[in-house]
């Protein structure tokens, strides 16, 4: 067990300070810009899980892209499956097409998590576990925009309905100039190829940055770098 002198020594200090800038610089940058923080702190968590080893950046940040590229991917594979199991994409939010968007789902999830299964060992770059976790946290956060899309366009439809009643048409136009603007500054955008430029771009800036910390932390220590270091410092 870890003693209180080892945990509180001055290199964790540092190392804490140095993370914690590396951190609230990537948040003052991307957020300002409403752009989605997630996909650039994921890669840093893969690397904290690799403990920190600059040999497997390459996985995190390729495996990372191609997770989350599936989410383009498994819309055209809704085109062309869903009809097959009596769906119509025309009518995404009809019970009937979301049990075989459903159905669909499954069936491509499976195909996905196969091919991780058989060519982890021959394209480790890309299908990797770093791939699967992309895909899934992706998805969640698309469906998550999508749930607050819709609520937000029915919210202000109903609105707008109320306001049509009047027969006013300077109102009408103004609350649906309101309801357009409220909805455009508020509601999340799924955009797939911004957060895999923000994953590849902000995550290799952080694995850079945590990696030259590591170096930087032996070297006032006086040691070589390890190839492998953990969190710890």
């Amino acid at each position: 067990m870890a003693s209180i002198s080892s945990v509180f020594n001055k290199l964790n200090f540092i190392f804490l300070a140095l993370l914690l800038v590396l951190i609230m610089a990537g948040e003052l940058i991307l957020e300002p810009m409403h752009l989605a923080t997630w996909p650039a702190f994921m890669v840093m968590i893969f690397f904290f899980m690799a403990h920190m080893n600059i040999k497997e950046a390459p996985s995190i940040l390729l495996g990372s892209a191609f997770g989350m590229f599936n989410l383009i991917l498994i819309v055209y594979w809704f085109d062309v499956t869903v009809p097959l199991f009596g769906g119509d994409m025309a009518k995404y939010t009809d019970p009937h097409t979301v049990e075989a968007m459903f159905q669909s789902k499954l069936i491509y999830v499976a195909l996905f998590v196969a091919a991780i299964v058989f060519l982890k060992d021959i394209i480790p770059w890309v299908f990797n576990n770093y791939a699967f976790m992309c895909f899934t946290v992706a998805a969640a956060v698309s469906g998550g925009n999508t749930a607050a899309a819709v609520a937000a366009k029915t919210v202000a439809g109903y609105a707008n309905g109320v306001v049509a009643a009047g027969g006013n048409p300077a109102a009408i136009a103004a609350m649906k100039g309101a309801t357009d603007k409220a909805i455009a500054a508020t509601v999340p955008v799924t955009n797939v190829y911004q957060w895999i430029a923000i994953e590849l771009i902000g995550g290799a800036i952080f694995i850079v940055g945590i990696y030259g910390i590591t170096k930087l932390l032996a070297k006032l220590a006086g040691a070589p770098a390890p190839a492998n270091t953990d969190i710890k410092g």
